[in-house]
C-alpha cells in the first residue's frame, strides 16, 4: 500500500509559520504554474478535440461593476494559427477570477488550452487586487454580484462572445465560482462550472478546524497583491482576519460564515440551472474537500435536507458531479487528463457537444486508495455500515473494556506532550474505509477547556504506518447537533456535528469526566486483510495534521497547564467508529478521471 505524498501544506514545527507555505502553494496554482503530462482522456468514447487554433496576446480592459467600482480584466483570442489573426468566431467565454493578481496569460496554462480549443478566456483580478479597484474582502455576496456583473459583459459585451459563459479557475478561482453561480438569477448566459481544488464549509474545512481558528484566511491576505483602492488594514477581509486572532464573533461560526457556507448556497445554485463538476484531492488542504458540495448539490436538486448523506438508491442528477482523487492540492490540475474532463464538461453546456458526460446514474468519482482505482457511485457513503471498536490499554477491541482504565495527556504551548495510541488484532478479511469516522472520548480536565485530536492510521504487517484521516475538538465547543450528524445503519455516531457558536459554548467542567466527540475527515481506502487499525490521540494537532490550528488568547489562557485523563472503563469506554464496509461495495469505473498518483 502507497504511503500518500506530503500535504500540499509544509508542516513547521510551530503552528503559524505555515501561512508562508499555504500562501505560497495557492499563489503558484493560480499562475498556472504546474507541469503538462500527455494523458488519455478519461472516456474511451469520448475524445478531446485537437487545437484547432493559436491563442492571442493577451487584451487588457476594465469592466465596471454595479457599484461603479472597475475591474481588471485580461481577454485571450482563438486566432488563425498561421496568420495570427483573430479567428471569426462567434466562441462561448470562459472566465477565471483571481485573487492573486497574476492573470492567466502563461501559455503553458489551462486558458490556452481552451483558447485553443475554440473558448475566449477572460481572466479577471477580483475587486481590492491586482489593477481592480475596491477594497478585498473574503468571498462572500459582493464577490458574487462582482461575478454576475462579469458573466453579463462576457455574453452581452465583449466582442466575438456568442453569449454563453462558463467558469473555471482552481482554490480560490475555484470556491468564488460558487458565489457568481448563486448570484447570476435565472435565464442567466451561465450554462456551466468548473470549481476545482474547492472546500464545501469555510468555518469547518478551512477557516477553522474543531471550532479552533486557523491562520488560513492571514495566510492567503499575505499572498494578494492589494489593489490602487485597498487599505490592508481596513478592507472588510482585516476585520475578519483580527476577529479570528482576537476571540470575535468570526472566531465562531457566526452568521458571516454561514452566509459564506457553500452548501447552503446550493438551493440558488440549482435554481439558477448552473450544472457543477468539483474537483478536490484526499491529501489536500481540506482532504476530500468538495464532497459537502457533492452531497449538498445533489440534494438541493431533488427536494431533501441540504447535508443528509446520500444513501443507496436515492435519486441522483448528472448535473451535479464530483471527483475526489489521490492528490494534493491543485495536483494535476492543469495537466492534459483533468483539462480534457473540464474541456468535455464544457463542451456539453456550452457547446451542446453529444458527449453523453451528464448522462450518468453514477456522478461520483472516487479514487480507491489501496485498491489504486477509481469507483464511480451515487451514494455518499457508499455503504451505511458501521463498526465500533473500544479504546483499552493500547488495543482498540470490539468489546466495552471490563476493567477500569485510564491513560493521560498533558497540554503544551509548544507541541503536544505525549501520544496516547490505540490498536486493532490484524483484521481477518478486506474492509473498505468509507467516509467520515467519530472518535469519542470520555475525559476529565483539569483546566475549564480541552482541545484534543485524534488520527486514524493503518498499520501493514511489516509496521509501516499510513494516515487516513484526522480531527480536533476544542472542549468548549462539544455540544452535538444531532439533526446534523451522521449516523451508521447501526445507530453509531459517524460524523458529530457540533453548531461552533458562541450560545452553543459551555466550560469544561474541571475533574468532571466529560464526553467529547471529534469528527474524522473522510477518507475511501482498502484496508487488506492482515493490516490493523490504529487511533492516537494528542493534546495538540500532531506534526502531520492537515491543518495548524490557532487558538485565540482566552482560549490559550483556559488551556494552559491542562492535564488530561482518558477514561477506557466499563462506565464510561472511550470508543471509535469505523465506516467499514466490504470492497464489493465499490463498483470500479470504466473512466480515467485522472492520475493514479
Amino acid at each position: 500500500m502507497k504511503k500518500p505524498k506530503a500535504r500540499a501544506r509544509l508542516k513547521p514545527p510551530r503552528r503559524v509559520s505555515v501561512l508562508s507555505s499555504a500562501s505560497a502553494v495557492l499563489l503558484l496554482l493560480a499562475a498556472g504554474q504546474t507541469t503538462a503530462t500527455a494523458l488519455p482522456a478519461h472516456k474511451a468514447n469520448w475524445t478531446p478535440p485537437a487545437a484547432s487554433y493559436a491563442a492571442s496576446a493577451p487584451v487588457h480592459t476594465t469592466v465596471t461593476m454595479d457599484d461603479g467600482v472597475k475591474i481588471a480584466v485580461e481577454v485571450v483570442y482563438p486566432t488563425d494559427p498561421t496568420t495570427g489573426a483573430r479567428a471569426s468566431g462567434p466562441f462561448p467565454v470562459l472566465l477565471t477570477q483571481n485573487p492573486y493578481g497574476a492573470q492567466r496569460s502563461d501559455p503553458a496554462d489551462s486558458g490556452t488550452y481552451f483558447v485553443q480549443r475554440g473558448y475566449i478566456y477572460v481572466a479577471s483580478a477580483i475587486r481590492g487586487t491586482g489593477d481592480s479597484g475596491g477594497q478585498v474582502d473574503w468571498f462572500g455576496s459582493r464577490q458574487g454580484k462582482d461575478g454576475a456583473n462579469l458573466v453579463d459583459w462576457a455574453a452581452h459585451t465583449l466582442s466575438g462572445s456568442n453569449g454563453k459563459v462558463g467558469l473555471d479557475g482552481c482554490s480560490y478561482l475555484g470556491v468564488n465560482q460558487w458565489f457568481t453561480a448563486a448570484a447570476v438569477g435565472k435565464n442567466s448566459a451561465l450554462k456551466a462550472i468548473t470549481p476545482f481544488c474547492t472546500d464545501s464549509d469555510f468555518y469547518n474545512d478551512l477557516t477553522a478546524d474543531g471550532g479552533i481558528p486557523t491562520p488560513f484566511v492571514a495566510g492567503i491576505a499575505q499572498a494578494e497583491p492589494r489593489g490602487p483602492e485597498d487599505d490592508p488594514a481596513t478592507d472588510p477581509q482585516s476585520v475578519t482576519i483580527a476577529q479570528q486572532a482576537t476571540g470575535g464573533s468570526r472566531s465562531y461560526d457566526d452568521a458571516y460564515w454561514q452566509s459564506l457556507d457553500v452548501q447552503k448556497l446550493m438551493p440558488k445554485i440549482v435554481a439558477n440551472n448552473i450544472p457543477a463538476l468539483t474537483e478536490a484531492g484526499w491529501n489536500d488542504l481540506f482532504p476530500g474537500g468538495n464532497l459537502g458540495a457533492y452531497v449538498a448539490a445533489q440534494n438541493a436538486y431533488h427536494h431533501r435536507p441540504l447535508t443528509k448523506p446520500i444513501t443507496s438508491g436515492e435519486a441522483v442528477t448528472g448535473r451535479y458531479q464530483a471527483i475526489v482523487g489521490p492528490w494534493t492540492h491543485g495536483e494535476h490540475v492543469n495537466e492534459e487528463t483533468l483539462q480534457a474532463i473540464r474541456l468535455e464538461w464544457f463542451d456539453t453546456w456550452l457547446k451542446n457537444a453529444p458527449t453523453g458526460m451528464a448522462n450518468t446514474s453514477t456522478p461520483l468519482h472516487l479514487f480507491e486508495n489501496g485498491a489504486n482505482t477509481w469507483v464511480d457511485s451515487a451514494a455518499w457513503p457508499l455503504s451505511s455500515d458501521a463498526k465500533t471498536y473500544y479504546l483499552g490499554d493500547g488495543s482498540l477491541t470490539p468489546g466495552k473494556p471490563k476493567t477500569q482504565g485510564s491513560d493521560s495527556l498533558a497540554w503544551s504551548a509548544a507541541t503536544a506532550a505525549n501520544t496516547l495510541t490505540y490498536t486493532t488484532a490484524p483484521l481477518t478479511k478486506a474492509a473498505l474505509l468509507n467516509g467520515p469516522t467519530d472518535v469519542t472520548l470520555y475525559a476529565k480536565s483539569t483546566t475549564p477547556e480541552a482541545e484534543l485530536s485524534a488520527k486514524l492510521s493503518i498499520v501493514a504487517p511489516d509496521g509501516t504506518v499510513t494516515k487516513q484521516a484526522d480531527g480536533i475538538l476544542l472542549g468548549s465547543q462539544r455540544a452535538l447537533d444531532t439533526g446534523e450528524s451522521w449516523y451508521g445503519s447501526n445507530g453509531s455516531l459517524l460524523k458529530p456535528s457540533h453548531p461552533f457558536t458562541q450560545a452553543s459554548q459551555r466550560p469544561v467542567t474541571p475533574s468532571q469526566t466529560t464526553r467529547y466527540d471529534i469528527s474524522l475527515l473522510s477518507n475511501f481506502t482498502r484496508i487488506p486483510a492482515g493490516y490493523r487499525i490504529q487511533i492516537s490521540v494528542n493534546s495538540q494537532p500532531p506534526a502531520d495534521f492537515h491543518s495548524p490550528v490557532a487558538p485565540t488568547p482566552q482560549e490559550l489562557a483556559n488551556l494552559a497547564g491542562g492535564v488530561y485523563t482518558m477514561e477506557h472503563s466499563p462506565q464510561a469506554a472511550s470508543f471509535v467508529n469505523l465506516p467499514l464496509t466490504t470492497p464489493s461495495s465499490a463498483t470500479p469505473s470504466r473512466d480515467n478521471w485522472g492520475p493514479s498518483s
